[in-house]
C-alpha cells in the first residue's frame, strides 16, 4: 500500500501544481471577461473530451481528460483564438463579443491570465513564508553563513553572521545582488561593508575575489568563499509573509527575465524542459515535502506568465501585438488571416512540445548521455 502510494504520490503533485497554474491563469481571463461585458461560453480545466460538464447561466464548465492546460472561450472567439466578425450579429449579441470591446478592455482580458500567474505565485510564497517560515538571510540580506578557510574572505577577516551592506559602494539588500557584484570583480579588489553583530557601527573590508572559470563568462567570476546563512529559520506574521511573498515573487520574475535575455542572446545555453521534465521536477519536490511542492508551484506560476506574454502567435502574448496592429492601424486585422495565423503558431507550439517532450524521455530514459 505505501509503495502504491509513493507512486501515486509524484502523479498526484503533479495534476496538483499544474492544475492550480491553470486554474489561476484562465480564472483571470474568466474574471475580467466577466467584468467588461463579454459572454464566457465555456471555463475548461484540461484537453481533449469532457470528464465533466456543468452548465451555470450561460457558462459551461468543465473538466477534460488530460491535465495538460485549459481554456476560457469568450463569445467572438474562433477555435485558435482569433477574433470572430461580428458586424453581422444583432446588437444584443455583438455588444458581448470579444471583438466589439474596445482594444483597452480586451488587452486588460488578455493580459489577466499573466498577471494572475504573477499574483499566484506572490500568494504560494506567503502561504510558504507564514507557514515554514522564511531563511533570515532573506529577511536580513546578505548574511554570511560560514567562511571557508584559506579563502579571500577568510583572509580579509570577514566571519560568520557579518551582514554585507554594501560592494564597491553599491547597498546590496539581497545575497544574489552581493553575489552578482562580487562576480563581476575576478582578481580585483572590493571593498565590503558590513555590520558586526555586538559591534557598534560598520566594518570596511578589502577582498580580493579568486577567479573561477566559467563556460559562459570567458573573464571566469569572482569568488570570495563565503556560504550563505540557510539553516535559520525566522518565522513571521500573516502580513509580513504577504509582503515578503510578493517581494520574493518579483525577485523571482526579475532574474527569470534577466535569464530569458541571456537565453535569447546566446550568452548562455540550458536544456528546455516540457511537461515530462515538469511532471519529474514536481515528483522530486513531493518526496521532500509539501513546501518544496509550494515553492515549485510558485517558481513555475512565473514561468508561465512570463511565457505567454511573449510576442508569439496563439499565446496571449501574440494576441496582444495584433490589438497594438488593430490600435496603430485603427482597424482590425481581417479575422480570417488573424485566425489562420494563430492556428499555424498553435500547431508549431505543439511541434515544438512535441520535440522537447521527445528530449525530456531521452534524459530519463538515458540520463548518461546528459552529464
Amino acid at each position: 500500500m505505501s509503495m502504491l502510494l509513493g507512486g501515486l504520490l509524484p502523479v498526484l503533485a503533479f495534476i496538483f501544481v499544474l492544475g492550480l497554474l491553470v486554474l489561476a491563469h484562465e480564472l483571470g481571463h474568466f474574471a475580467v471577461a466577466k467584468g467588461v461585458g463579454i459572454k464566457v461560453e465555456e471555463f475548461a480545466l484540461g484537453m481533449g473530451p469532457r470528464l465533466l460538464a456543468v452548465k451555470g447561466r450561460e457558462t459551461v464548465y468543465s473538466v477534460r481528460l488530460l491535465p495538460l492546460g485549459g481554456f476560457c472561450r469568450m463569445a467572438g472567439e474562433d477555435a485558435a483564438g482569433g477574433a470572430l466578425s461580428v458586424e453581422r450579429m444583432p446588437p444584443a449579441e455583438r455588444e458581448r463579443q470579444f471583438g466589439a470591446k474596445p482594444p483597452g478592455q480586451r488587452a486588460l482580458v488578455l493580459t489577466a491570465g499573466p498577471v494572475m500567474n504573477f499574483i499566484l505565485a506572490g500568494l504560494v510564497y506567503a502561504v510558504l513564508f507564514g507557514s515554514y517560515g522564511i531563511p533570515v538571510a532573506w529577511v536580513e540580506g546578505a548574511v554570511v553563513g560560514d567562511v571557508s578557510p584559506g579563502t579571500p574572505a577568510a583572509e580579509a577577516g570577514l566571519l560568520p553572521q557579518d551582514r554585507i551592506l554594501s560592494v564597491n559602494g553599491v547597498a546590496v539588500r539581497t545575497w544574489e545582488e552581493m553575489a552578482a557584484l562580487i562576480e563581476r570583480s575576478p582578481r580585483r579588489p572590493v571593498e565590503l561593508v558590513i555590520r558586526r553583530p555586538g559591534r557598534a557601527g560598520v566594518l570596511r573590508l578589502t577582498v580580493t575575489p579568486q577567479r573561477l572559470p566559467r563556460p559562459d563568462r570567458p573573464e571566469g567570476i569572482g569568488f570570495i568563499g563565503v556560504i550563505r546563512q540557510s539553516d535559520e529559520v525566522k518565522r513571521v506574521g500573516p502580513g509580513e509573509a504577504l509582503r515578503l511573498g510578493f517581494l520574493q515573487a518579483w525577485h523571482v520574475l526579475v532574474a527569470m527575465l534577466g535569464g530569458l535575455w541571456q537565453l535569447v542572446t546566446g550568452k548562455v545555453a540550458g536544456p528546455l524542459t516540457g511537461p515530462v521534465g515538469i511532471a519529474r521536477m514536481t515528483g522530486q519536490a513531493a518526496r521532500y515535502g509539501f513546501n518544496s511542492v509550494l515553492e515549485l508551484t510558485a517558481f513555475l506560476s512565473i514561468n508561465l506568465g512570463i511565457i505567454n506574454l511573449l510576442p508569439i502567435p496563439a499565446l496571449d502574448g501574440g494576441r496582444l501585438v495584433f490589438l497594438g496592429v488593430e490600435v496603430v492601424r485603427r482597424r482590425p486585422v481581417n479575422p480570417e488571416r488573424e485566425g489562420f495565423i494563430h492556428f499555424l503558431g498553435f500547431a508549431l507550439l505543439m511541434l515544438f512540445l512535441m520535440v522537447v517532450t521527445l528530449k525530456d524521455l531521452e534524459r530519463l530514459l538515458f540520463p548518461m548521455r546528459w552529464r
